[in-house]
């Protein structure tokens, strides 16, 4: 059924127009968590700060304060872009969508572009600190080098061909192709190799996670693996609620398909978002740190003598001292859990 009141678009036109517009008001939802997340960190951060951890307090702080500020610089531009395109500019040919394309290198979409990408980059080389400190075991090992060399450079590639794309998308000011989606094969390697690094330190945390809770459930128990190998901490600790969110920005992408730009406004927020989450169980004290693989290791070998002990104990006690036994056991393994 046709509409008169309709705008003189073509049928994609209007699902281009749609799909902005759904997306600009959409993303204040995951800013909003982005918003209250950061002031939980801010706090908490501030809180449990003392002279062994103030360095490193301050430089979250600092952090944390440097992503909320370009995550807001983002939406804010991302919401004048929206004002341009469906308020101030509605007649413009092609409509808000082709608006939105032929401005996206002006002040305000090459500002907004700037802070997405600069965010990002910040938001990778978190990730890979965090990868540091669950391997920082390996320093004198031999797995040191090819540990670190493959998330490093693609890193380092991905920061390098950030750079590019925005030079290029700079270059077509004022046209109809200024567009991200213009210089495609170059902002499709940027993605992949972004996203290949997130996905490759995801996979390492997660397996260095997986690996204690199975050496610790095995030795311990239940109770011990909680803390910093429950599956909770697992999929928060390797980011990878941003790896499966990334994935599926990257597939439509590639695919050419119009719902990727629904997918772009979400991808920096939720790596933001994931990256929060970490800081906040550094904050209270729950994440793991440099020393928590040697405690554990500790834990390990002390968790193995007792159960040696109480073993042999067992073995050669005589039915009548059983009960002696397994209170003396009792007494050493609630000593060794306090």
């Amino acid at each position: 059924m046709s509409n008169s009141w309709a705008p003189n678009e073509t049928a994609s036109e209007i699902y281009l127009d749609k799909i902005w517009l759904q997306s600009n008001i959409l993303e204040n939802i995951p800013y909003g968590v982005e918003l209250t997340l950061f002031f939980m960190c801010f706090m908490a951060l501030l809180q449990n700060m003392d002279r062994y951890n103030f360095k490193r307090q301050i430089f979250l702080l600092v952090f944390i304060t440097i992503i909320f500020g370009l995550g807001t610089v983002f939406m804010i531009t991302n919401s004048l872009l929206t004002q341009q395109a469906f308020i101030e500019n509605r007649n413009f040919p092609g409509g808000p969508g082709a608006y939105l394309n032929a401005m996206f290198s002006d002040t305000v979409g090459l500002t907004s572009s700037v802070s997405w990408v600069v965010s990002n980059w910040l938001l990778d080389i978190f990730l890979v600190w965090r990868f540091l400190v669950f391997y920082s075991e390996f320093r004198k090992s031999w797995l040191v080098a090819p540990l670190l060399a493959a998330p490093c450079i693609m890193v380092m590639a991905s920061i390098t061909i950030g750079i590019v794309v925005l030079k290029d998308m700079a270059n077509f000011n004022d046209s109809a192709d200024s567009t991200p989606f213009v210089v495609a094969n170059l902002t499709l390697s940027y993605y992949v190799i972004s996203l290949a690094a997130n996905i490759l330190v995801s996979l390492l945390i997660a397996g260095r996670l997986l690996v204690y809770r199975r050496r610790i459930l095995a030795v311990l128990g239940v109770p011990h693996a909680s803390l910093y190998a429950n599956i909770a901490t697992i999929v928060v600790e390797s980011a990878v609620l941003y790896s499966a969110f990334a994935i599926t920005f990257l597939v439509t992408f590639g695919l050419g398909v119009e719902v990727a730009d629904f997918f772009l406004n979400y991808v920096n927020s939720i790596q933001a978002i994931c990256s929060y989450l970490i800081i906040y169980r550094v904050a209270k004290g729950q994440a793991w740190t440099e020393e928590t693989s040697t405690k554990m290791k500790n834990k390990e070998e002390k968790g193995f003598r007792i159960g040696t002990t109480a073993s042999i104990h067992f073995a050669h006690n005589s039915s009548a001292d059983v009960t002696d036994s397994t209170l003396t056991s009792s007494k050493h393994t609630e000593g060794f859990m306090v």
